[in-house]
C-alpha cells in the first residue's frame, strides 16, 4: 500500500513584479566610457554652427570677427558666472540687470555731477552693487520667500530708483572707463589686440572656477544646492553662506556694469535690460542645474560661447537680431530636455 501523498495547499500567487524599465538607447546613456556625453552637446553644436557658417562666408574666420564674438560674450559671461554660483546653491537673482544700471548710474553721477575722482566713483558704484547683493542675501537667507520673488521685487525697485535718479535720461561721459573698456589691447604679444572688455571676463572666469573648486564657501554652495536641510544638519552655516554668495553676485554685477558702461560710454536705467535672464539661460545651457547642486564655471562658459557663436552666425547668415532670441529660446528648451534625460 502506497503512502498517502499529502498535497500542499496552493499558495496565493505572488504579486506580479513591476515591469522593468526598458534600457535606454545608446545615444541616451549619460556616459560613454569616461566621457560625459551630456556635457559635450554644447560643444558639438558650437562646432556645427561654426562649420555651417564658414561655408556661407569667406570672412567668418577673420581676426575681426573673432574679436567681435569675444566682445559680445564678455559682459554676458561675467553675469553668467555670478548666476552660475547662485544656481549651484539653489538660488537665483533676477535683479542683476537693474543692479547693473543702478551701479553704473551711481558711478556716472558722482563723476559728472559730483566731480569726484573716477577711481572713487567706481568704488562707490561697485560698493552699491555689493550692497544690493547683501540685501538680497539677507532676505533670501531668512527663507520667508523664494529668492525668485525677493530678487524680482528688488529688480522693480531698482528700476524705479534708477529712473528717478536720472530722470529717464542717460548719463554720458564715463571718463577713462571708456578708454579702459572701449578699445583694444596692444597688438603685440601677449595681448594680440584683444578687446579690452575680454580681460575682466577672463579674470572672472578663472576666479569663479577656483572659487567653486577649491574655496570652502564654493564647496558649501554645492552642499546647500544639493540638500539644504542636510547641509544645515551637517554644520554648514547656511544663512551666512547664502549672504556671501549673493554679495559675490552683487560684486560681479558691479564689475559687469563698469565694463559695459565704459564700453558704450554711457550709464542709463535700461543699461543691462534682461541680462539676468540671458545669464541664467547661458548657465543652464552650459550644464548648470536650474535647481541647484550641479554645475560649474567651465560648464557655464560653454553656454556663453554657444550663445555668442549662434548670435554671430545669425548676423552672418543675414537674419535680423530677433532671430537671436528665437535661437536662444530653442537652445534653452533643448538644454532643459537634455538635463531632464540625464536625471
Amino acid at each position: 500500500m502506497k503512502d498517502d501523498v499529502v498535497t500542499k495547499p496552493a499558495e496565493d500567487p505572488a504579486p506580479a513584479a513591476a515591469a522593468p524599465r526598458p534600457a535606454p538607447a545608446p545615444w541616451m546613456r549619460s556616459r560613454w566610457g569616461n566621457v560625459d556625453v551630456y556635457n559635450l552637446w554644447p560643444i558639438a553644436v558650437i562646432i556645427l554652427v561654426i562649420v555651417i557658417t564658414s561655408f556661407r562666408s569667406n570672412t567668418y574666420f577673420s581676426v575681426v570677427n573673432f574679436k567681435n564674438v569675444l566682445s559680445q560674450m564678455s559682459v554676458y559671461g561675467i553675469v553668467t558666472m555670478g548666476e552660475c554660483i547662485l544656481l549651484i546653491s539653489a538660488g537665483i537673482d533676477l535683479s542683476v540687470g537693474a543692479n547693473m544700471a543702478f551701479s553704473s548710474i551711481c558711478t556716472g553721477l558722482l563723476f559728472t555731477q559730483g566731480g569726484y575722482p573716477m577711481w572713487l566713483c567706481i568704488a562707490a558704484g561697485i560698493g552699491a552693487a555689493i550692497g544690493v547683493g547683501l540685501i538680497n542675501g539677507i532676505l533670501a537667507s531668512l527663507n520667508r520667500a523664494h529668492p525668485f520673488i525677493i530678487t524680482l521685487g528688488m529688480q522693480v525697485f531698482l528700476y524705479g530708483l534708477a529712473t528717478q535718479m536720472t530722470g529717464s535720461a542717460p548719463v554720458n561721459n564715463m571718463g577713462w572707463l571708456y578708454s579702459a573698456f572701449g578699445g583694444y589691447l596692444p597688438s603685440d604679444p601677449p595681448f594680440f589686440g584683444l578687446p579690452t572688455v575680454a580681460m575682466p571676463f577672463i579674470v572672472v572666469v578663472i576666479c569663479a572656477y577656483a572659487f567653486l573648486r577649491w574655496s570652502p564657501v564654493g564647496r558649501r554652495a554645492y552642499a546647500i544646492g544639493g540638500n539644504e536641510e542636510a547641509a544645515y544638519l551637517s554644520g554648514i552655516p547656511v544663512r551666512r553662506t547664502k549672504i556671501i554668495l549673493y554679495a559675490i553676485m552683487g560684486l560681479l554685477a558691479g564689475i559687469a556694469a563698469m565694463v559695459l558702461a565704459g564700453n558704450i560710454d554711457e550709464a542709463s536705467f535700461n543699461l543691462a535690460q534682461n541680462y539676468e535672464l540671458i545669464g541664467i539661460a547661458m548657465a543652464v545651457v552650459g550644464g548648470t542645474a536650474l535647481f541647484g547642486g550641479r554645475g560649474g564655471a567651465l560648464r557655464s562658459l560653454q553656454g556663453v560661447v554657444l550663445y555668442a557663436v549662434v548670435a554671430n552666425a545669425i548676423v552672418f547668415l543675414g537674419f535680423t537680431s530677433n532671430y537671436q532670441q528665437m535661437a536662444l529660446g530653442i537652445i534653452i528648451v533643448i538644454a532643459v530636455m537634455v538635463t531632464r534625460a540625464q536625471r
